[in-house]
Protein backbone atom coordinates (compact mmCIF):
# COMPACT_ATOMS: atom_id res chain seq x y z
CA UNK A 1 0.00 0.00 0.00
CA UNK A 2 1.21 3.54 -0.73
CA UNK A 3 0.12 6.90 0.58
CA UNK A 4 -1.01 9.76 -1.66
CA UNK A 5 2.54 10.81 -2.49
CA UNK A 6 3.71 7.35 -3.44
CA UNK A 7 5.55 6.18 -0.33
CA UNK A 8 5.28 2.46 0.47
CA UNK A 9 3.57 1.85 3.82
CA UNK A 10 2.58 -1.47 5.47
CA UNK A 11 -1.22 -1.84 5.25
CA UNK A 12 -1.95 -2.31 8.98
CA UNK A 13 0.41 0.48 10.03
CA UNK A 14 -0.95 2.79 7.34
CA UNK A 15 -4.55 2.23 8.47
CA UNK A 16 -3.66 3.04 12.08
CA UNK A 17 -2.01 6.26 10.98
CA UNK A 18 -5.01 7.15 8.81
CA UNK A 19 -7.43 6.60 11.69
CA UNK A 20 -5.20 8.59 14.06
CA UNK A 21 -5.10 11.55 11.67
CA UNK A 22 -8.87 11.49 11.14
CA UNK A 23 -9.49 11.30 14.91
CA UNK A 24 -7.00 14.14 15.56
CA UNK A 25 -8.80 16.28 12.99
CA UNK A 26 -12.14 15.52 14.63
CA UNK A 27 -10.69 16.38 18.06
CA UNK A 28 -9.33 19.71 16.79
CA UNK A 29 -12.73 20.52 15.31
CA UNK A 30 -14.52 19.58 18.54
CA UNK A 31 -12.08 21.54 20.72
CA UNK A 32 -12.72 24.66 18.69
CA UNK A 33 -16.47 24.21 19.02
CA UNK A 34 -16.34 24.11 22.83
CA UNK A 35 -13.59 26.74 23.13
CA UNK A 36 -15.95 29.25 21.62
CA UNK A 37 -18.46 28.77 24.44
CA UNK A 38 -15.76 29.61 26.99
CA UNK A 39 -14.58 32.65 25.06
CA UNK A 40 -17.67 34.06 23.33
CA UNK A 41 -19.45 35.05 26.56
CA UNK A 42 -16.88 37.58 27.82
CA UNK A 43 -15.96 38.59 24.26
CA UNK A 44 -19.53 39.48 23.30
CA UNK A 45 -19.92 41.57 26.47
CA UNK A 46 -16.74 43.47 25.60
CA UNK A 47 -18.28 44.06 22.16
CA UNK A 48 -21.42 45.50 23.74
CA UNK A 49 -23.64 42.58 22.77
CA UNK A 50 -26.25 40.98 25.04
CA UNK A 51 -26.49 37.34 26.15
CA UNK A 52 -29.48 36.91 23.85
CA UNK A 53 -27.31 37.98 20.90
CA UNK A 54 -24.94 35.11 21.61
CA UNK A 55 -27.91 32.74 21.84
CA UNK A 56 -29.08 33.97 18.44
CA UNK A 57 -25.65 33.29 16.92
CA UNK A 58 -25.61 29.74 18.31
CA UNK A 59 -29.20 28.89 17.39
CA UNK A 60 -28.97 30.11 13.80
CA UNK A 61 -25.71 28.21 13.36
CA UNK A 62 -27.44 25.05 14.63
CA UNK A 63 -30.16 25.53 12.01
CA UNK A 64 -27.69 25.75 9.12
CA UNK A 65 -25.72 22.79 10.48
CA UNK A 66 -28.86 20.65 10.59
CA UNK A 67 -29.60 21.55 6.99
CA UNK A 68 -26.04 21.16 5.71
CA UNK A 69 -24.87 17.97 7.42
CA UNK A 70 -27.06 15.48 5.50
CA UNK A 71 -26.02 17.14 2.23
CA UNK A 72 -22.35 16.65 3.13
CA UNK A 73 -23.06 13.08 4.19
CA UNK A 74 -24.62 12.25 0.84
CA UNK A 75 -21.81 14.05 -0.95
CA UNK A 76 -19.25 11.86 0.82
CA UNK A 77 -20.88 8.84 -0.84
CA UNK A 78 -20.18 10.42 -4.20
CA UNK A 79 -16.80 12.16 -3.87
CA UNK A 80 -15.29 10.32 -0.89
CA UNK A 81 -15.03 10.48 2.89
CA UNK A 82 -11.56 11.98 3.06
CA UNK A 83 -12.45 14.86 0.75
CA UNK A 84 -15.37 16.11 2.83
CA UNK A 85 -13.31 15.75 6.02
CA UNK A 86 -10.36 17.86 4.87
CA UNK A 87 -12.60 20.39 3.14
CA UNK A 88 -14.58 20.72 6.37
CA UNK A 89 -11.47 21.17 8.52
CA UNK A 90 -9.99 23.81 6.22
CA UNK A 91 -13.35 25.62 5.98
CA UNK A 92 -13.60 25.54 9.76
CA UNK A 93 -10.11 27.02 10.09
CA UNK A 94 -10.79 29.89 7.68
CA UNK A 95 -14.20 30.73 9.20
CA UNK A 96 -12.92 30.56 12.78
CA UNK A 97 -10.08 32.98 12.02
CA UNK A 98 -12.62 35.34 10.43
CA UNK A 99 -14.93 34.94 13.44
CA UNK A 100 -12.16 35.75 15.90
CA UNK A 101 -11.00 38.73 13.85
CA UNK A 102 -14.49 40.24 13.76
CA UNK A 103 -14.64 39.79 17.54
CA UNK A 104 -11.32 41.61 17.80
CA UNK A 105 -12.63 44.49 15.69
CA UNK A 106 -15.78 44.67 17.81
CA UNK A 107 -13.86 44.55 21.11
CA UNK A 108 -11.55 47.36 20.01
CA UNK A 109 -14.44 49.55 18.82
CA UNK A 110 -13.57 49.43 15.12
CA UNK A 111 -16.95 47.82 14.40
CA UNK A 112 -20.20 48.89 16.04
CA UNK A 113 -22.15 46.24 17.91
CA UNK A 114 -25.01 45.84 15.38
CA UNK A 115 -22.62 45.31 12.47
CA UNK A 116 -20.47 42.95 14.55
CA UNK A 117 -23.54 40.87 15.36
CA UNK A 118 -24.57 40.61 11.71
CA UNK A 119 -21.05 39.58 10.67
CA UNK A 120 -20.71 37.05 13.48
CA UNK A 121 -24.03 35.44 12.58
CA UNK A 122 -23.07 35.25 8.91
CA UNK A 123 -19.59 33.83 9.61
CA UNK A 124 -20.85 31.29 12.14
CA UNK A 125 -23.57 30.09 9.76
CA UNK A 126 -20.96 29.82 7.01
CA UNK A 127 -18.72 27.87 9.38
CA UNK A 128 -21.38 25.26 10.14
CA UNK A 129 -22.22 24.94 6.45
CA UNK A 130 -18.60 24.56 5.36
CA UNK A 131 -17.55 22.20 8.14
CA UNK A 132 -20.71 20.08 8.10
CA UNK A 133 -18.91 17.13 6.50
CA UNK A 134 -16.35 16.55 9.27
CA UNK A 135 -18.53 14.47 11.60
CA UNK A 136 -20.52 12.41 9.04
CA UNK A 137 -17.41 11.95 6.91
CA UNK A 138 -15.46 10.61 9.90
CA UNK A 139 -18.33 8.32 10.88
CA UNK A 140 -18.64 6.95 7.34
CA UNK A 141 -14.84 6.53 7.13
CA UNK A 142 -14.89 4.32 10.24
CA UNK A 143 -17.90 2.40 8.90
CA UNK A 144 -16.02 1.73 5.66
CA UNK A 145 -12.99 0.23 7.38
CA UNK A 146 -14.78 -1.91 9.99
CA UNK A 147 -16.68 -5.18 9.65
CA UNK A 148 -20.35 -5.29 10.56
CA UNK A 149 -19.60 -7.12 13.81
CA UNK A 150 -17.17 -4.37 14.84
CA UNK A 151 -19.16 -1.42 13.50
CA UNK A 152 -20.33 -0.17 16.91
CA UNK A 153 -16.77 -0.12 18.25
CA UNK A 154 -15.55 1.66 15.12
CA UNK A 155 -18.08 4.47 15.19
CA UNK A 156 -17.68 4.73 18.98
CA UNK A 157 -14.15 5.95 18.29
CA UNK A 158 -15.69 8.93 16.48
CA UNK A 159 -17.78 9.74 19.53
CA UNK A 160 -14.80 9.29 21.86
CA UNK A 161 -12.59 11.59 19.78
CA UNK A 162 -15.29 14.23 19.53
CA UNK A 163 -16.01 13.93 23.26
CA UNK A 164 -12.34 14.21 24.21
CA UNK A 165 -12.03 17.34 22.11
CA UNK A 166 -15.16 18.77 23.75
CA UNK A 167 -13.65 18.21 27.21
CA UNK A 168 -10.20 19.56 26.32
CA UNK A 169 -11.54 22.64 24.52
CA UNK A 170 -12.54 24.73 27.57
CA UNK A 171 -9.46 23.56 29.48
CA UNK A 172 -7.07 24.61 26.72
CA UNK A 173 -9.02 27.84 26.26
CA UNK A 174 -8.30 28.67 29.89
CA UNK A 175 -4.57 27.97 29.55
CA UNK A 176 -4.12 29.66 26.18
CA UNK A 177 -6.17 32.75 27.06
CA UNK A 178 -3.14 34.09 28.99
CA UNK A 179 -1.84 35.06 25.54
CA UNK A 180 -5.06 36.93 24.78
CA UNK A 181 -8.77 36.20 25.00
CA UNK A 182 -9.06 35.27 21.32
CA UNK A 183 -5.74 33.44 21.01
CA UNK A 184 -7.29 29.97 21.67
CA UNK A 185 -9.61 30.40 18.67
CA UNK A 186 -6.70 31.26 16.38
CA UNK A 187 -4.73 28.29 17.75
CA UNK A 188 -7.58 25.82 17.22
CA UNK A 189 -8.14 27.15 13.70
CA UNK A 190 -4.48 26.70 12.78
CA UNK A 191 -4.44 23.17 14.24
CA UNK A 192 -7.55 22.18 12.30
CA UNK A 193 -6.27 23.72 9.08
CA UNK A 194 -2.89 22.00 9.31
CA UNK A 195 -4.54 18.64 10.04
CA UNK A 196 -6.89 19.18 7.11
CA UNK A 197 -3.94 19.71 4.78
CA UNK A 198 -2.08 16.67 6.17
CA UNK A 199 -5.20 14.49 5.77
CA UNK A 200 -5.62 15.71 2.18
CA UNK A 201 -2.03 14.71 1.38
CA UNK A 202 -1.51 11.54 3.42
CA UNK A 203 -4.84 9.72 3.92
CA UNK A 204 -6.11 7.56 1.03
CA UNK A 205 -9.80 7.04 0.42
CA UNK A 206 -11.16 3.73 1.84
CA UNK A 207 -11.78 1.04 -0.76
CA UNK A 208 -15.50 0.97 -1.52
CA UNK A 209 -18.03 1.45 -4.31
CA UNK A 210 -18.96 5.07 -4.96
CA UNK A 211 -22.43 5.82 -6.24
CA UNK A 212 -24.21 8.68 -7.91
CA UNK A 213 -27.53 7.51 -6.45
CA UNK A 214 -26.66 8.28 -2.82
CA UNK A 215 -28.24 11.72 -3.08
CA UNK A 216 -31.60 10.04 -3.70
CA UNK A 217 -31.74 8.70 -0.14
CA UNK A 218 -34.43 10.81 1.63
CA UNK A 219 -33.72 12.23 5.06
CA UNK A 220 -36.63 10.19 6.48
CA UNK A 221 -35.79 6.96 4.67
CA UNK A 222 -37.81 4.18 6.38
CA UNK A 223 -34.63 2.21 7.08
CA UNK A 224 -33.16 4.93 9.31
CA UNK A 225 -36.14 7.06 10.31
CA UNK A 226 -36.27 5.57 13.82
CA UNK A 227 -32.60 6.40 14.42
CA UNK A 228 -33.12 9.95 13.14
CA UNK A 229 -35.94 10.43 15.66
CA UNK A 230 -33.93 8.86 18.48
CA UNK A 231 -31.09 11.25 17.66
CA UNK A 232 -33.45 14.22 18.00
CA UNK A 233 -34.73 12.93 21.35
CA UNK A 234 -31.28 12.11 22.76
CA UNK A 235 -29.70 15.42 21.84
CA UNK A 236 -32.76 17.43 22.85
CA UNK A 237 -32.23 15.94 26.31
CA UNK A 238 -28.49 16.73 26.24
CA UNK A 239 -29.17 20.31 25.14
CA UNK A 240 -31.76 20.71 27.91
CA UNK A 241 -29.20 19.56 30.48
CA UNK A 242 -26.45 21.82 29.14
CA UNK A 243 -28.72 24.86 28.89
CA UNK A 244 -30.37 24.64 32.31
CA UNK A 245 -27.71 23.08 34.56
CA UNK A 246 -26.27 26.43 35.69
CA UNK A 247 -29.70 27.81 36.58
CA UNK A 248 -30.64 24.57 38.34
CA UNK A 249 -27.46 24.46 40.44
CA UNK A 250 -27.74 28.11 41.40
CA UNK A 251 -31.35 27.86 42.56
CA UNK A 252 -31.36 24.32 43.97
CA UNK A 253 -28.20 24.69 46.09
CA UNK A 254 -28.26 28.49 46.54
CA UNK A 255 -24.82 29.01 44.99
CA UNK A 256 -22.97 32.16 44.04
CA UNK A 257 -22.25 32.72 40.33
CA UNK A 258 -18.62 31.65 40.82
CA UNK A 259 -19.58 28.50 42.77
CA UNK A 260 -22.24 27.74 40.17
CA UNK A 261 -19.72 27.88 37.31
CA UNK A 262 -17.29 25.68 39.26
CA UNK A 263 -19.83 23.01 40.18
CA UNK A 264 -21.48 22.93 36.77
CA UNK A 265 -18.02 22.49 35.26
CA UNK A 266 -17.29 19.57 37.57
CA UNK A 267 -20.63 17.94 36.81
CA UNK A 268 -20.39 18.33 33.04
CA UNK A 269 -16.80 17.10 33.28
CA UNK A 270 -17.94 13.96 35.14
CA UNK A 271 -20.58 13.37 32.48
CA UNK A 272 -18.10 13.83 29.62
CA UNK A 273 -15.42 11.65 31.20
CA UNK A 274 -17.90 8.84 31.82
CA UNK A 275 -19.08 9.13 28.22
CA UNK A 276 -15.52 8.87 26.89
CA UNK A 277 -14.69 5.95 29.19
CA UNK A 278 -17.62 4.00 27.75
CA UNK A 279 -16.86 4.83 24.12
CA UNK A 280 -13.07 4.48 24.19
CA UNK A 281 -12.97 1.66 26.75
CA UNK A 282 -16.04 -0.47 27.43
CA UNK A 283 -17.39 -0.62 23.87
CA UNK A 284 -13.94 -1.47 22.49
CA UNK A 285 -13.66 -4.45 24.88
CA UNK A 286 -17.21 -5.75 25.33
CA UNK A 287 -19.29 -6.60 22.27
CA UNK A 288 -22.72 -4.97 22.65
CA UNK A 289 -25.31 -4.82 19.89
CA UNK A 290 -26.57 -1.35 18.86
CA UNK A 291 -30.07 -2.19 20.10
CA UNK A 292 -28.78 -3.17 23.54
CA UNK A 293 -26.63 -0.02 23.60
CA UNK A 294 -29.77 2.03 23.11
CA UNK A 295 -31.81 0.11 25.68
CA UNK A 296 -29.12 0.34 28.36
CA UNK A 297 -28.11 3.87 27.38
CA UNK A 298 -31.55 5.44 27.54
CA UNK A 299 -32.34 3.55 30.77
CA UNK A 300 -29.11 4.78 32.39
CA UNK A 301 -29.84 8.34 31.24
CA UNK A 302 -33.31 8.21 32.77
CA UNK A 303 -31.86 6.91 36.04
CA UNK A 304 -29.17 9.61 36.09
CA UNK A 305 -31.66 12.40 35.43
CA UNK A 306 -33.93 11.09 38.19
CA UNK A 307 -30.97 10.98 40.59
CA UNK A 308 -30.21 14.63 39.79
CA UNK A 309 -33.73 15.54 40.91
CA UNK A 310 -33.33 13.60 44.16
CA UNK A 311 -29.69 14.56 44.84
CA UNK A 312 -29.24 15.54 48.52
CA UNK A 313 -25.77 17.06 47.93
CA UNK A 314 -23.45 18.38 45.25
CA UNK A 315 -21.23 15.29 45.45
CA UNK A 316 -24.27 13.08 44.80
CA UNK A 317 -25.10 15.28 41.80
CA UNK A 318 -21.63 14.73 40.34
CA UNK A 319 -22.25 10.97 40.47
CA UNK A 320 -25.68 11.42 38.89
CA UNK A 321 -24.15 13.32 35.97
CA UNK A 322 -21.63 10.50 35.54
CA UNK A 323 -24.53 8.05 35.21
CA UNK A 324 -26.01 10.31 32.53
CA UNK A 325 -22.62 10.21 30.80
CA UNK A 326 -22.59 6.42 30.84
CA UNK A 327 -25.98 6.47 29.13
CA UNK A 328 -24.86 9.01 26.55
CA UNK A 329 -21.70 7.02 25.86
CA UNK A 330 -23.89 4.09 24.77
CA UNK A 331 -26.63 6.04 23.00
CA UNK A 332 -24.47 7.90 20.49
CA UNK A 333 -22.64 4.87 19.01
CA UNK A 334 -25.83 2.83 19.30
CA UNK A 335 -27.67 5.27 17.05
CA UNK A 336 -24.76 5.66 14.60
CA UNK A 337 -23.97 1.93 14.36
CA UNK A 338 -27.61 0.87 14.26
CA UNK A 339 -28.37 3.22 11.38
CA UNK A 340 -25.12 2.28 9.61
CA UNK A 341 -26.02 -1.40 9.62
CA UNK A 342 -29.39 -0.69 7.97
CA UNK A 343 -27.87 0.48 4.68
CA UNK A 344 -25.33 -0.79 2.19
CA UNK A 345 -21.72 0.37 1.94
CA UNK A 346 -22.42 2.99 -0.73
CA UNK A 347 -24.86 4.89 1.53
CA UNK A 348 -22.77 5.15 4.72
CA UNK A 349 -22.15 8.86 4.26
CA UNK A 350 -25.80 9.59 3.59
CA UNK A 351 -26.97 7.75 6.69
CA UNK A 352 -24.29 9.39 8.86
CA UNK A 353 -25.49 12.77 7.63
CA UNK A 354 -29.12 11.95 8.34
CA UNK A 355 -28.34 10.87 11.91
CA UNK A 356 -26.13 13.92 12.49
CA UNK A 357 -28.99 16.13 11.27
CA UNK A 358 -31.24 14.60 13.92
CA UNK A 359 -28.62 15.34 16.56
CA UNK A 360 -28.31 18.92 15.30
CA UNK A 361 -32.08 19.35 15.44
CA UNK A 362 -31.93 18.42 19.11
CA UNK A 363 -29.72 21.44 19.72
CA UNK A 364 -32.30 23.66 18.05
CA UNK A 365 -35.17 22.33 20.16
CA UNK A 366 -33.45 21.67 23.49
CA UNK A 367 -32.26 25.15 24.55
CA UNK A 368 -35.61 26.81 23.87
CA UNK A 369 -37.64 24.00 25.42
CA UNK A 370 -35.33 23.67 28.43
CA UNK A 371 -35.40 27.36 29.35
CA UNK A 372 -39.19 27.45 28.94
CA UNK A 373 -39.65 24.46 31.23
CA UNK A 374 -37.27 26.00 33.78
CA UNK A 375 -39.38 29.15 33.83
CA UNK A 376 -42.26 26.96 35.06
CA UNK A 377 -40.25 24.99 37.63
CA UNK A 378 -36.56 24.29 38.19
CA UNK A 379 -37.37 20.54 38.27
CA UNK A 380 -39.30 20.39 35.00
CA UNK A 381 -36.36 20.29 32.52
CA UNK A 382 -34.73 17.25 34.13
CA UNK A 383 -38.08 15.54 34.73
CA UNK A 384 -39.06 16.06 31.09
CA UNK A 385 -35.69 14.76 29.83
CA UNK A 386 -36.07 11.69 32.08
CA UNK A 387 -39.52 11.04 30.64
CA UNK A 388 -38.13 11.35 27.10
CA UNK A 389 -35.43 8.82 27.94
CA UNK A 390 -37.93 6.33 29.36
CA UNK A 391 -40.09 6.69 26.25
CA UNK A 392 -36.97 6.05 24.15
CA UNK A 393 -36.37 2.76 26.00
CA UNK A 394 -39.79 1.62 24.80
CA UNK A 395 -39.04 2.86 21.28
CA UNK A 396 -35.70 0.99 21.25
CA UNK A 397 -37.48 -2.23 22.22
CA UNK A 398 -39.43 -1.99 18.96
CA UNK A 399 -36.38 -1.56 16.75
CA UNK A 400 -35.66 -4.28 14.26
CA UNK A 401 -32.18 -5.72 14.63
CA UNK A 402 -31.39 -7.27 11.26
CA UNK A 403 -28.85 -5.23 9.26
CA UNK A 404 -28.90 -4.81 5.53
CA UNK A 405 -26.48 -6.79 3.40
CA UNK A 406 -23.45 -4.58 3.06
Amino acid sequence: MTDKIGNAVPAAESRKVDVALIMMGLMAFSMGQTMIFAIAGPATRLMGLAETDLGLIVSLAAVTYTIAVPVWGRLSDRVGRVAVIYIGLIAYAVATIAFAYVMHLGMTGVLLAPLSLILLIGIRMSLTIGSGGVHPGSTAFMADITESSKRAAGVAMVGAAFGLGAVLGPVLAGFLSVYGLLFPLYASAIAAGVLGIVIAIKVPEPQRTKTKDASRMPILDPRVRSFFMLGIIAFTSIAIIQQTSAFYFMDRFDLSPEATARNVGISIGCMSLAMMAVQAGLIQIVKISPKNMLLIGFAATAVGLTLVLWAPSLAFTYAAYAVIGIGGGLINPGILAGASLRVSADHQGAVAGVVAAGMGAGYIIGPVLGTYLFSLSLFYPFAFAAALSLASVLAALLLKTQPSAS
